[in-house]
């Protein structure tokens, strides 16, 4: 179930009057990921969706799996995995991006409304993989630097991954911009070391994007 936001009355950006989260939209791509433990080799470092209006790329070491990427007019999926293995394992990225204009300055308040209405069973259903809002809980959302970060816990998550991973909504080239850091259900690597992989993912692409 994919259902617009855009009826929720949130002040200055449409980054949230008009959020579309896109879960169905990345749970084919999810679904279609396999053992996401090691790199997609002849992958990109990086590339540009939605006519070139934005550019997705991830923390040093990380390309793109092609396999795995998606585009449509309204918005792309693109996942992110290490560029050659390692002896951790190491976490998986997405970024959903959305034709959505995100315009002007970030509105704390706004995220803050979000965040608020996602902890509702109708925003609980808007981030289930399923559309089910039974499938999800949410730890308290929190607003900084400029975005929404939530810890999310989807039980409609592929068998491939974690139920749990890292999310961050936020407008990027004026653009909505939601990025995840997943974990391969058989080989995890935790909470803090997704956060901190979001965190690196985050300043990724606002260097790519600036302005």
């Amino acid at each position: 179930m994919c259902i617009w936001i855009s009826r929720i009355r949130l002040t200055a950006l449409s980054l949230v009057a008009g959020l579309s989260l896109a879960a169905c939209f990345e749970s084919v791509s999810l679904s279609q990921a396999t053992d996401r433990e090691t790199q997609a080799p002849s992958g990109p470092a990086s590339v540009s969706v939605l006519d070139d209006e934005v550019t997705v790329v991830g923390p040093a070491g990380y390309c793109v799996d092609d396999t795995a990427t998606r585009e449509s007019e309204n918005e792309a999926f693109v996942l992110l995995v290490r560029c050659s293995p390692t002896r951790r394992n190491s976490p998986i990225l997405s970024a959903t991006v959305t034709s959505l204009p995100a315009q002007g300055e970030i509105d704390p308040d706004s995220l803050e409304r979000l965040g608020d209405f996602l902890q509702t069973a109708a925003g609980r259903a808007q981030l289930a993989r399923r559309g089910n809002a039974g499938d999800v809980a949410l730890e308290a959302p929190q607003v900084a630097d400029g975005a929404l970060w939530l810890r999310i816990e989807d039980r409609g998550n592929p068998e491939t991954f974690e139920a749990g991973y890292w999310r961050a909504i936020m407008p990027l080239a004026g653009r909505v911009v939601t990025l995840s850091v997943l974990s391969a259900r058989d080989h995890p690597v935790g909470s803090d070391r997704s956060l901190t992989a979001l965190r690196a993912f985050v300043a990724a692409m606002r260097r790519t994007n600036a302005d």
